[in-house]
């Protein structure tokens, strides 16, 4: 399954519309999304900021034990202004 699809997917199960996944971006048009969309191109700062928009954690997950090894929060979002 494709990040978009698994995107979709989480934004309905958690009954969450697209429209405020794209303002949760910092997009300013919806068609910015379907472009992301389109491409399959999604940042880990996207990721993190889907996680706070549904409710969830975004989290790299140890394979035989299922414990969260590494959790992304909002804090690890880079401010859109800085060029760090």
């Amino acid at each position: 399954m494709s990040k978009t699809n698994k995107i979709k997917s989480l934004l309905a199960l958690k009954g969450v519309k697209s429209v405020d996944y794209t303002y949760a971006l910092g997009l300013s048009r919806p068609q910015a999304l379907n472009t992301k969309y389109s491409r399959d191109a999604f940042s880990g700062d996207d990721l993190i900021r889907l996680a706070e928009l549904t409710g969830t954690r975004l989290a790299f997950i140890d394979p035989r034990t299922r414990e969260p090894l590494v959790l992304f929060e909002a804090d690890d979002v880079k401010p859109k202004d800085t060029d760090d």
